[in-house]
């Protein structure tokens, strides 16, 4: 008996012990919302868990972006502070083009050429060289000059120290979170950081500068003889996404920046633009040639897995709304405003999405009270898909609708009580002019029937008469 009990407790601590590995893999991986309320991913992010997992990246920070739309399509890590050696300079170029003209004279000075550190990269421009700023900028561009960058943070701002303090405050209007510089070269600096989400911000910033646009897919650039050089200086592009002979070539990049340092490792930034979707790849903290695979990894992803779309016409979306005004306890409409965007609006969407299904919803007072300003957003236009809020953007007022001034209130009342006397005036004229009217009928009435009365007598006089 004591066998048979010891055998079928065994068997049960055996049936047991097989089904413990199925309950300890049974564990639910979070979800997307999860993740959103660790704080882990962007509330602008498309993501599918499986197809991530399927994403190996080496970069210790990565990020892909929608450069129309600033959605984020994938992220590794991208909020976390990072050195990023000489993308820095994507900041740099972005500021230098808005200072001025291509044609621009810039003198390297003393400070711009020796604020580098030895062996660093450069060009060999020598203090007192005078170039173009066109010239500068691809020596950025292609070579990463550092004395270059310097000479471009004086040209914007007059000294290195102000110009890295205007590269911090403009980060922080573009949106950016965990960015400090304190040089225009991005040489190492242990204050000197960023994240791939915040380089995203600022590529895609570049990327809206039409001139930036038309010199961004340069390989090659030639600077002429200067007042110092009596030699031609030939200039190749370091990015080897846009080098055809490289094995690292990728026909839809159209333009970048490469970055490095000790401490940094290998950092980048690309653009790549295909079947009219334009993305942002940031990759920071790369070994080797890790950033090239791992950049193409992002746009593999991106370009097989959304797709842009134009999805309302800026010319489409025309909504009316009154504009009151109240005074001594009277409201008015004064005027009528015509609300719409000001430009068309473009949603990310998965790649076999219906953009039919895209609904879309519009916002707004019935009416607004002045003083209104001409591009007051004063509505909202919400789109979404399947439930997902895609974007949401606002609807702004056509003209402004200004509030009436006591100068105008009492010109206003003066128009009105002239107004009012004239009616007055014209309701009393026609008050008299109709009892003088029923005055004539009721004369002209008596008149007659006096006539003829009058008729009758005459007419039996006539008749006794001949009689």
């Amino acid at each position: 008996m004591k066998s048979k009990f010891f055998i079928l407790f065994f068997a049960l601590i055996f049936c047991f012990s097989n089904l413990c590995p199925v309950f300890a893999t049974a564990e639910t991986p979070p979800s997307a919302t999860e993740k959103n309320a660790e704080g882990k991913t962007d509330t602008d992010k498309t993501q599918k868990s499986k197809e991530d997992d399927e994403l190996t990246l080496s970069a210790a920070s990565a990020i892909l972006m929608d450069a129309k739309t600033g959605k984020v399509l994938y992220e590794k890590d991208a909020y976390s502070k990072q050195f990023p050696a000489s993308i820095t300079k994507v900041m740099t170029v972005l500021l230098a083009l808005e200072k001025g003209s291509l044609s621009d004279k810039i003198t390297f000075s003393h400070e711009a050429v020796s604020n580098v550190e030895p062996g660093s990269a450069s060009i060999g421009i020598q203090e007192g060289e005078t170039l173009t700023l066109e010239q500068v900028i691809f020596g950025i561009l292609l070579r990463s000059a550092n004395e270059c960058a310097n000479a471009a943070a004086e040209y914007v701002d007059g000294s290195l120290d102000k110009f890295a303090k205007h590269m911090t405050n403009r980060a922080k209007k573009l949106g950016c979170k965990n960015t400090n510089f304190v040089n225009a070269n991005g040489l190492f600096d242990e204050n000197h950081y960023t994240t791939a989400y915040d380089m995203a911000l600022i590529a895609r910033e570049l990327l809206k500068n039409e001139t930036y646009r038309k010199i961004m897919s340069e390989t090659h650039y030639q600077i002429p003889p200067t007042n110092l050089q009596e030699e031609e200086r030939n200039l190749h592009g370091q990015h080897q996404m846009l080098n055809p002979p490289s094995i690292y070539y990728y026909e839809w990049a159209t333009g970048g920046k490469t970055g490095y340092t000790t401490e940094s490792n290998n950092t980048l930034v690309t653009f790549a633009e295909k079947d009219g979707m334009e993305l942002i790849a940031v990759v920071l903290k790369c070994n080797g040639a890790e950033h090239y695979v791992d950049t193409k990894t992002l746009f593999a992803y991106g370009f097989s897995h959304f797709k842009t779309v134009n999805i309302v016409s800026a010319k489409d979306v025309h909504e009316k709304i009154n504009v009151t005004e109240t005074y001594k306890d009277k409201t008015t409409v004064k005027d009528v405003v015509t609300l719409g965007l000001k430009k068309d609006i473009y949603a990310t969407i998965p790649i076999d999405a219906d953009i039919s299904k895209i609904k879309k919803e519009i916002t707004h007072k019935k009416a607004v009270s002045v003083p209104i300003k001409k591009g007051a957003a004063l509505g909202k236009l919400t789109l979404s898909l399947d439930g997902e809020v895609l974007t949401s953007v606002n609807l702004h007022a056509d003209k402004a609708v200004a509030a009436t001034t006591p100068a105008e209130r009492k010109e206003m009342e003066k128009a009105a009580a002239i107004k009012t006397a004239k009616r007055v005036a014209t309701i009393i004229a026609a008050i008299i002019g109709g009892i003088v009217i029923v005055f004539l009928v009721t004369f002209a009435i008596c008149r007659y029937i006096g006539y003829r009365n009058w008729k009758k007598r005459c007419a039996k006089r006539k008749k006794r008469k001949n009689t």
